[in-house]
């Protein structure tokens, strides 16, 4: 185990100076230019804990800001490549490379968020709301410089995404020989700190539309969303929806493909070290309430292992686990719906200078804070924005990468007349 040495990360932290200039003359380059601004910008914040499976949502999301000028993906990760010392780290031990590289990350990031509030740009904040007070105020400065302001939550289980965290790791060590992996107390944090921003979404009205989405679904599973006083169409109920999908029974599907994947990261585990039986002991331990019974007879204890540390980095093996399979729905969430006025994608645009806010959830598929006043007070909700949740009734979910490349702008304006601030 690694112990993570304050002066060290001091040392490595770069000085403001030179932060600001790699992210002018590298980060904006790659990252950012090239978007075209928008009288209304949609900010769609993707909240979901470590692992939580986003790839579906962000690729759909994705899909819609592209068709109207590109947009910015705002996540620390993506920065954390440009700090100097970032490939001797990561071939060293990555969860060094984490906490050394983890406040230039941030600073990048904080900086990414400026540039787009500055710009009108159309962007999707991937946020793991470790610190609730702190997304909040992302999100009301979000909806002072004029964004249409997005949170899509994911109800995903713990045992699922920590299942997801270390799956992810062993196919970093078995492509690349080295990974990332994330440390289970930030999970942990993540976990927790999605229910309280999910209070205070729903406490301060912080959201023009703010959904629940299950793993592997492009369709919510709850949604509401704000009238023209500012004011919930429905009973806010985002925190008991994201509790209810945490909490419901697995499918026989479901089930299925995470036993199967369990059993593979045992096997791949053998090789990696003796921390790895006692965290995957934890992962089961958390899926067993949920599982079917005939799926949770086939995990049958591991023998007793030294208690592992968290952040403990492995070494790297060539063994592959197979990728965790989408889970397959079963249930809904008996949650409030939006306003029926609201429009699918694939609805044409109203008179205003953007599309509307998205449809209904669908049903099942087959397969620092304010105070209490502030927070409970309204603001108008902002019409414009290209639609970018659900989609429309009867479509199919969209392929693609796990990870969609923000395009960039087309040569004329974007669909509300965009403007290049």
């Amino acid at each position: 185990m690694n112990v993570i040495d304050p002066a060290e990360v001091e040392r490595h932290r770069l000085s403001d100076a030179e932060n600001r200039r790699i992210f002018r003359e590298r980060i904006v380059p790659d990252l950012l230019a090239g978007r075209v601004g928008q009288e209304t910008p949609t900010v769609v914040f993707l909240v979901g804990q470590p692992g939580a499976g986003k790839s579906r949502v962000t690729e759909m999301v994705a899909g819609a800001l592209n068709r109207h000028g590109g947009f910015v993906d705002v996540d620390s990760d993506l920065y954390k490549p440009y700090h100097p010392e970032y490939a001797r780290l990561m071939a060293q031990d990555d969860t060094l490379m984490a906490a050394y590289t983890r406040a230039d990350g941030r600073a990048w990031m904080a900086q990414a968020e400026a540039y787009v509030r500055e710009h009108g740009l159309h962007a999707i904040i991937q946020e793991t709301s470790q610190n609730a007070p702190a997304v909040e105020e992302k999100m009301r400065a979000y909806r002072d410089s004029g964004a249409r302001v997005e949170a899509l939550f994911m109800g995903v289980p713990q045992a699922m995404s920590n299942q997801g965290i270390v799956n992810r790791y062993f196919e970093q060590l078995a492509d690349r020989g080295q990974g990332r992996l994330t440390v289970q107390s930030n999970a942990d944090e993540s976990y927790a700190g999605i229910l309280e921003l999910a209070d205070r979404v729903d406490r301060g009205a912080l959201a023009d539309l703010a959904s629940v989405y299950r793993r592997g679904e492009s369709k919510p599973r709850y949604g509401n969303s704000l009238d023209d006083t500012g004011n919930w169409t429905g009973p806010p109920g985002l925190r008991q929806a994201l509790a209810a999908e945490r909490e419901r029974p697995w499918t026989a599907a479901e089930s299925d493909s995470f036993v199967t994947t369990q059993l593979r990261l045992r096997e791949t585990a053998r090789e990696l070290g003796p921390e790895w039986p006692g965290r995957l002991t934890r992962i089961e331990d958390q899926a067993r309430p949920l599982l079917t019974p005939n799926a949770a007879a086939q995990l049958t204890p591991t023998s007793p292992s030294p208690s592992p540390s968290a952040s403990a980095s492995p070494s790297p093996s060539s063994a592959s686990p197979s990728a965790s399979a989408s889970p397959s729905p079963s249930s809904t969430s008996a949650s409030a719906s939006p306003s029926p006025s609201s429009a699918s994608p694939s609805a044409s645009p109203p008179s205003s200078s953007s599309p509307s806010s998205p449809s209904s959830p669908s049903s099942p598929p087959s397969s620092p804070s304010p105070s209490a006043a502030a927070a409970r007070s309204r603001s108008t909700p902002r019409p414009g924005g290209p639609a970018t949740t659900p989609q429309a009734p009867g479509e199919g979910p969209r392929p693609g990468p796990a990870r969609p490349t923000p395009q960039q702008g087309p040569s004329g304006p974007g669909p509300s007349g965009g403007r290049g601030r």
